[in-house]
């Protein structure tokens, strides 16, 4: 059998009310030289019927079942190592593919050899999947001068720079990959849970390989009460879980670069405090503040790097001067 062109990986767990939807956007694309890896993570509400009846005959679409609940992270692997595709793109089970997705992003992927990875624009959405706003990302981008309505292809450190501003650069869905480079990096680090998607992000930027950002709007995002993300927000571990990714990246980056510009370091300063603020809070309300997901938290407590002397300087220095800037204004 020939191998397609693109794999795209549609993890559920109890999604019957979306499955279907998510489905039917990507038999919609304009691409079809493409599979479907639908992974069940054991759900009990009808969704492994519905991904069956909305796949019908198509030999694209596959379901795999696992034998027993993974968690989020490891069912994403799970469905990557079932991937045969030369190309990867994830599509969440309650989000939805705009028609042309896969075809501008594996056209750019195999137009530009050079480039590791493709990110396209995300419109944040209500339930119903009626757009409400640009995704959160680009806030950053346009602090960085950068307009996400443009083409850009960049080298990965001149976008990691705008990392830490709020949030990730792009969402979790609107992403492709090499499918060996991706399996080469072990895929998502199954550590995390709803950050992992912010980890993978800062690892491919941390290579400084060529990224190329595309302002087509490919993923319909949908916000609504009770999803992964809502939860994580809920329980006060998704703010943890990404200050953790955070400080280890910045200490990553700075063992293989040596040096780091000033927004890094005012970051890293603050990040830092924020994490030292966190385990303060659970300290006293009795909790763990590890920021990983629930079914890891056996794993070891890796230490975080601390912050240099020159981040810890500069960024107490900015601190004092704000301070001192507010008490003069009239």
């Amino acid at each position: 059998m020939v191998a397609p062109l693109v794999s795209v990986l549609v993890p559920f767990f109890n999604d019957a009310e979306f499955i279907g939807q998510a489905l039917a956007s990507i038999r919609a694309q304009s691409l079809d030289d493409f599979e479907v890896i639908a992974a069940d993570d054991r759900g009990a509400d009808g969704s492994r019927e519905i991904a069956l009846a909305a796949a019908g005959p198509d030999a694209r679409f596959r379901l795999v079942s696992n034998p027993v609940n993974l968690g989020m992270t490891r069912n994403w692997n799970r469905a990557l190592k079932e991937a045969t595709g030369t190309y990867v793109v994830k599509l969440d089970a309650d989000d939805v593919m705009c028609p042309r997705m896969l075809e501008l992003l594996a056209a750019e992927l195999t137009a530009h050899p050079e480039v590791q990875a493709v990110y396209c624009r995300t419109l944040s959405c209500a339930a119903d999947l009626k757009p409400v706003a640009s995704y959160l990302g680009e806030r950053a981008l346009l602090r960085g001068r950068i307009d996400p309505l443009q083409l850009h292809r960049k080298p990965g450190h001149e976008w990691y720079r705008l990392c830490f501003f709020d949030i990730q650069l792009w969402h979790s869905d609107a992403q492709m990959h090499r499918r060996d480079e991706l399996l080469r990096m072990g895929g998502w680090d199954e550590r995390w849970g709803c950050a992992s998607d912010t980890d993978l992000i800062l690892r491919v930027l941390e290579q400084n390989r060529t990224i190329t950002h595309l302002p087509y709007v490919g993923i319909h995002y949908r916000q609504r009460e009770n999803s992964v993300s809502d939860r994580y927000r809920k329980a006060d571990k998704l703010a943890a879980e990404v200050t953790r990714i955070n400080l280890a990246s910045l200490g990553r980056y700075r063992a293989e670069r040596g040096t780091l510009n000033h927004d890094l370091m005012e970051n890293w300063w603050r990040l830092w405090r924020n994490w030292q603020a966190l385990r303060q809070a659970a300290s006293r309300s009795g909790r763990a503040a590890d920021g990983r997901s629930p079914r890891e938290t056996e794993l070891p407590d890796e230490p975080l790097p601390t912050p240099p002397f020159s981040v810890v300087l500069y960024g107490t220095l900015r601190h004092s001067a704000s301070k001192l800037r507010q008490r003069l204004r009239p």
